[in-house]
């Protein structure tokens, strides 16, 4: 397993571990409950994280999560 990026919060996790699904990679979201310890832990130490089954897919994962972070605006 190998952790591709940090969301800032759960749901942009949650949206970015689907794509990659549906794009036939297989793809996690780790900390999902974290956030409610958050100050008990510090802030960073509780981001939720989305992590790859397969460490070769890292290529085209990346590719993918960067096309998703940079979509044109309306």
């Amino acid at each position: 397993m190998l952790r591709l990026t940090r969301a800032p919060n759960i749901a942009i996790a949650a949206l970015w571990a689907d794509a990659l699904q549906q794009a036939g990679i297989a793809a996690s979201v780790q900390r999902y409950f974290l956030s409610g310890i958050a100050g008990e832990l510090p802030p960073d130490q509780c981001l939720p994280e989305v992590w790859l089954t397969h460490d070769e897919e890292e290529p085209r994962a990346r590719e993918l999560l960067h096309a998703l972070q940079n979509m044109p605006q309306r």
